[in-house]
């Protein structure tokens, strides 16, 4: 048995055991979660062949022949090149061929020549057998079994494959006790043999740009042949049994890969604030009694990515309330193909200005109100989804910076003011209870204290016949924005249960809904508190492209941030509608009539 094998099958069967949950990985996903790129690339690699047949003098470690013959170590050499296939977030295969060169010395082992016992032989050396290989590798990305990201800087990725090698052996020499050549006793073969191999390894990739990854590679190959050396090893207890172990080597490499892939960046489309605008500024009601206006759109060049999709919310904001326009307006990338209603398809390269024109009942509110768009991106999935709160639920996405489009509406006829006395009737939402979770958990026991607190006032609130309730869960601002709105909803169906536990025969009403991360209340608890760096935190956070990094590499610095702040915010907050009629005296136009 040649030394390292066990390491070497101990590799085999760690990347066999990942092959089913590699699998699993594939079927079982998340549509909040980034989809999976699937795409070929091409690689080439090279760098050193390290022996690990008869002639091969380590003694426990493979790199022991680097230490003593360093010169003739450094002759053997390997280059390949290779194409293949990524067929989603773990698993990938690929077909590579390549050249190589092996040679090595051996001291204190009994040899032979092709498998011929009449002769032992001692301190041989071993002089350039080369060797055409080429193999056909399935790949595992160990990382990505549980965290997808293509951008991960750094990845694990086993292999294991099967191949052949058509080799020459080279020439064996007798060596003297100054390891020189004293003697050639068997020349290179002149004909090539050919054998299977059995290729497993481990690679190191770093992901330098979405295109290109270098890696580092250590592959052990086993052979289905004895005659790469031209010897066999004979057994030291007895001296004519000849040990017929398989010749072995390894491959040290460096490489460097192309993706074919189609890399959608959405992430980055978000970051940058594109230009919309709405024509006329400010808005005016026409004599038809409506609000008519262009929205226009800027795209810039090389901006919006193949794959992706932009939903723009157009929206009018007043002081209390908004409102919705019929419908937003919808972007795709030029290699979306759906027959799903979209309003633009933009090239990538060119961009471009785009333009849809909206008409709406006038609304009083719009006197005093402004004209505001928020853009949400996404990675297109075979779905073009009508609202963003679709998008939230079912798609990969990043919200981009809200922008401003228009002042309010001006009206062209004439009117005076008038005074009036009203009643208002409104339902403020009161809080009145919380339940709290842990990070990144939405499990009502695990706050077991606090949680039964909020159980007991729960209880009160139905003794007083209060019966109708409205929750809001929140999370803590870090990690990705897709994860944390899927887990504040999670944490609104773990409130919705806990109540109606306790509330057991009571005919409740309960509504509510998972609202993401709480930025507002981050900001708010860290200026309340007595932080010493307090404003540097905030400003920090508040001026980075991308605030959850941020959050976390303050926790890292201020811990009293993860003891004392974070777990407030990670909430389910239950309210209580209360009717509130109040008079207050208002001012309405009252249009002059014209004589």
């Amino acid at each position: 048995m040649k030394k390292n094998l066990t390491f070497s099958k101990l590799l085999m069967l760690v990347v066999i055991a990942v092959l089913p949950l590699s699998m699993m990985a594939q079927k079982v996903g998340n549509k909040n979660l980034r989809p999976a790129e699937k795409y070929w690339y091409i690689q080439a690699d090279g760098g050193l062949s390290i022996n690990h047949g008869d002639l091969a003098n380590y003694d426990g470690w493979i790199f022991d022949d680097f230490n003593h013959y360093k010169m003739i170590a450094l002759q053997n050499w390997n280059a390949h090149l290779g194409v293949g296939y990524q067929f989603g977030k773990v698993v990938g295969l690929n077909l590579k061929g390549g050249y190589g060169l092996l040679s090595g010395h051996k001291h204190q082992q009994a040899l032979v020549l092709n498998g011929n016992a009449d002769q032992t032989l001692w301190n041989l050396g071993l002089d350039k057998t080369n060797y055409i290989e080429g193999n056909l590798n399935l790949t595992f990305n160990l990382f990505n079994i549980f965290n997808y990201n293509p951008r991960r800087v750094i990845n694990l990725v086993p292999h294991i494959g099967i191949g052949g090698i058509y080799y020459q052996a080279g020439d064996v020499n007798q060596l003297d006790a100054d390891d020189e050549v004293a003697t050639t006793l068997a020349r290179a073969k002149e004909d090539r043999g050919l054998s299977y191999t059995v290729p497993a390894g481990m690679e190191i990739t770093f992901n330098l740009a979405p295109k290109f990854d270098i890696f580092l590679d250590y592959t052990y190959i086993f052979t289905g042949t004895d005659d790469l050396d031209q010897v066999a090893k004979i057994a030291a207890d007895e001296e004519f049994r000849i040990i017929n172990d398989k010749d072995m080597y390894s491959q040290f490499n460096l490489g460097l890969r192309y993706k074919f892939n189609d890399p959608c960046d959405i992430e980055k489309m978000a970051q940058k604030k594109i230009e919309v605008r709405a024509e006329p500024d400010p808005l005016v009601k026409g004599e038809d009694g409506n609000v008519c206006f262009d929205v226009i759109v800027t795209i810039p060049e090389e901006y919006f990515e193949k794959q992706a999709v932009l939903n723009l919310r157009p929206y009018f904001t007043y002081d209390g309330g908004e409102i919705e326009l019929p419908e937003p307006i919808i972007f795709i990338g030029e290699k979306v193909k759906t027959n799903d209603k979209y309003d633009f398809q933009v090239k990538y390269k060119d961009g471009g200005e785009f333009t849809k024109h909206y008409c709406i009942p006038y609304q009083e509110e719009m006197a005093n109100c402004e004209l505001m768009g928020d853009p949400m991106f996404y990675v297109y999935d075979g779905n073009i989804y009508p609202t963003q709160d679709e998008i939230a639920k079912n798609a990969y996405f990043a919200q981009g910076a809200t922008v401003k489009l228009a002042d309010g509406v001006e009206v062209k006829e004439e009117y005076i003011d008038e005074e009036y006395t009203d009643t208002i009737v409104s339902n403020n939402a009161v809080k009145k209870l919380t339940y709290f979770f842990n990070k990144d958990k939405y499990n009502i026991a695990d706050r077991k204290k606090l949680n039964n607190e909020a159980d007991e006032a729960l209880k009160s609130l139905l003794k007083e016949g209060i019966t109708d309730f409205e929750i809001k869960a929140w999370a803590s601002p870090e990690g990705e924005e897709g994860h944390n709105y899927e887990l504040s909803n999670n944490r609104n169906d773990a409130a919705d249960k806990q109540m109606k536990k306790v509330a057991k025969d009571n005919d409740i009403k309960i509504t509510g809904k998972g609202y993401g991360e709480d930025w507002n209340l981050f900001i708010e608890l860290v200026q309340n508190s007595n932080l010493k760096d307090k404003d540097a935190i905030v400003n920090t956070v508040n001026n980075s492209s991308n605030k959850q990094k941020a959050v976390k590499d303050m926790c890292a610095i201020y811990p009293q941030l993860e003891k004392d702040i974070l777990p407030q915010i990670r909430r389910a907050e239950v309210y209580v509608n209360e009717t509130v009629k109040t008079p207050v005296t208002k001012t309405r136009k009252v249009k002059v009539e014209k004589k």
